[in-house]
């Protein structure tokens, strides 16, 4: 069960008010073999064989609380393409969909790895494979459990969006570039608010982003009426528009950026496709993420 797992981790859940200061998890203070380090780890879930990379912060500290942001990959896709941002040029200036650099560092960031190329979550495995990360990397490393967010792209996306359905109680908040869903296992989600970031080219099926940052207003209680949402022409180059939605649940954000684009993870303004030196995306995601304290 989800909450009998987040209870041994000591992991709070939201009911509706914004989330306490840093809880620390068990893995605070394990140093030596008792403690995770950096690479390629792997864990049974489900009965199966997972893997998943993780990157510790620069000059870890084990006994400091930190946030930790797991990173999904579209489909056909896998890990290595989050670690190293191979789909984005130039070289290396993408990776962790730019939060290796956007964070400087900072922060706990896991690339998990789909079966067969894809978040088709059958019988749940791809939820368990969540809880058995999460499980394992606080339980190993100083986690700020009140600090955990999910973030995906396309299919990964879809799949952040049925995390923060299934998942809810372990996520601070989500950000879903260009996803859209349902996964497997996805039918349904719960009422509790949940911070909530949607990134969407208005040329990539808007209709579906619209209504992934739809769900998240209702969740939260926005006030949709009231909020003016701009968004940039197609094909026009403007720059991207950012909507932070008033009167939501307090803690409990909604920010919609809506890009002159297609299905790119990369946007940047003025400009066509994907490029990691120019894009947009990592500092509007960690300027999301640095605002939960």
């Amino acid at each position: 069960m989800q909450l009998s797992l987040l209870s041994l981790l000591g992991l709070a859940v939201a009911s509706g008010t914004a989330l306490a200061a840093s809880t620390p998890s068990s893995g605070c203070g394990k140093t030596g073999s008792a403690a995770l380090t950096s690479g390629i780890k792997k864990l049974t879930a489900k009965g199966k064989s997972r893997q998943y990379t993780l990157q510790l912060p620069a000059n870890y500290d084990p006994s400091h609380p930190y946030r930790v942001i797991f990173q999904w990959h579209g489909a056909n896709d896998n890990m290595d393409v989050t670690v190293r941002g191979t789909l984005v040029q130039p070289p290396n200036s993408f990776r962790y969909f730019g939060l290796e650099k956007a964070s400087n560092n900072s922060v706990i960031l896991v690339a998990p790895d789909a079966l067969n190329k894809a978040w088709y979550n059958r019988n749940n495995e791809d939820y368990e494979f969540f809880d058995a990360m999460l499980a394992q990397i606080s339980g190993g490393l100083c986690v700020d459990t009140q600090q955990v967010f999910s973030m995906g792209f396309s299919h990964g996306g879809a799949f952040t969006k049925a995390l923060s359905c299934k998942r809810s109680s372990a996520h601070r908040g989500v950000i879903i570039l260009d996803g859209g869903g349902p996964i497997d296992g996805s039918d349904g989600c719960v009422s509790d608010p949940i911070g909530a970031m949607v990134v969407h080219g208005v040329s990539d099926g808007i209709q579906g982003g619209w209504t992934t940052r739809d769900l998240y207003v209702k969740r939260n209680g926005c006030n949709a009426g009231a909020t003016n949402v701009k968004e940039p022409v197609a094909n026009s180059r403007q720059p991207h528009i950012l909507t932070e939605y008033q009167g939501c649940k307090e803690g409990f954000p909604v920010w919609y950026v809506a890009f002159d684009g297609q299905h790119w993870m990369a946007p940047y303004d003025g400009g066509s496709g994907n490029n990691g030196d120019k894009t947009f995306t990592p500092a509007r995601v960690w300027s999301f993420i640095t605002q939960f304290q």
